[in-house]
């Protein structure tokens, strides 16, 4: 926070406005906040709440592109719960603008320090969610057929690695690989099964067993054993094989707690980051990323794309004759 002053005190959970949340059915934003009394020390707080939290509009060039992720704006705030200084601290450039103007309007009730009125701050979340449904991926062998993807871009390396050396990358049917693009719970599974799959012909090339060298476990809480029990995947569904393969083949399971797959849902960090060390192991987890305590911004698929490149080069090194 550059431009913001710091403050001290107790951080709490005031309020979260959530989109549609059993599945994708069109872009959204969702709205969370975190509020500490400023100014003194003070060991009797009472934080406000949010009164009035307007969403923020999805810009229409960040919805075309399907820029998405997660905007932080930290913001002061008065007595009477008036927001009095604003600044926009991470997120995408398409998303700033639209991040700041939506907390500009929000409306908190006064923070109580030992009863009286007082200053406070806040950090609040806005998640661009764009949506990103497809009928059908497209897998190129060259990553100069991805129209979108430059060699400027700061996930071309990686994209580059896995779309030359693993076959892994896939975009769109607009031949497009959209790194800005939030990773959705559908592209995550192909990703997974993909890994697998290499891992598994790897390691019988070179006379290894997966469960002997503990390259990966099985990850299935829910103890489900046919297709037909995960609800809402559908067989027209690009990544419906490779759910299918990931609990026949490999008995891993990406449903949530209802057993269902909400193929177009988002992934942030964090849940990468558990469901990935639970099938490779800790040691799979790139040095450069790990969990997130304040926070859990949406992973992109640029981002994954870095994880991925990263975590092959320790997952393949266990099967090297």
């Amino acid at each position: 926070m550059s431009k913001m002053r710091a403050f001290h005190n107790v951080v709490l959970i005031i309020g979260l406005l959530c989109g549609a949340v059993a599945g994708q059915k069109k872009d959204r934003v969702e709205i969370a906040s975190k509020i500490s009394a400023a100014g003194r020390d003070c060991q009797d707080v009472k934080p406000g709440r949010a009164a009035t939290f307007p969403k923020a509009n999805y810009p229409a060039e960040a919805k075309a592109a399907r820029v998405g992720g997660t905007v932080l704006v930290a913001v002061k705030i008065d007595e009477k719960g008036t927001v009095s200084e604003i600044e926009a601290i991470s997120g995408q450039p398409l998303l700033r603008s639209a991040a700041t103007d939506a907390a500009k309007k929000v409306k908190f009730t006064s923070t109580l320090c030992g009863g009286a009125a007082t200053l406070a701050s806040a950090v609040l979340t806005y998640n661009f969610i764009p949506f990103v449904a497809a009928e059908r991926y497209f897998t190129p062998t060259k990553v100069e057929e991805f129209a979108d993807l430059k060699n400027d871009s700061p996930f071309y390396e990686a994209v580059l690695n896995l779309t030359e050396n693993y076959r892994f990358a896939f975009g769109y049917t607009d031949k497009k690989f959209y790194a800005d693009a939030p990773l959705t719970r559908g592209d995550f599974a192909q990703f997974l099964r993909l890994t697998l799959d290499l891992l598994s012909t790897q390691a019988a090339a070179n006379n290894k067993l997966p469960r002997e060298i503990n390259l990966f476990y099985p990850y299935n809480p829910q103890k489900l054993l046919s297709i037909s029990k995960i609800k809402n995947l559908k067989p027209t569904a690009p990544f419906y094989d490779s759910v299918k393969t990931l609990l026949l083949k490999y008995d891993v399971v990406l449903t949530d707690g209802k057993t269902e797959f909400q193929g177009g849902d988002y992934l942030t960090n964090n849940e990468v980051i558990d469901v990935w060390s639970k099938i490779f192991g800790a040691e799979a987890i790139p040095v450069n990323f790990g969990k997130i305590n304040d926070g859990d911004p949406i992973i992109s698929r640029g981002e994954f794309a870095l994880f991925l490149q990263e975590s092959l080069q320790v997952l393949t090194y266990k099967v090297l004759p």
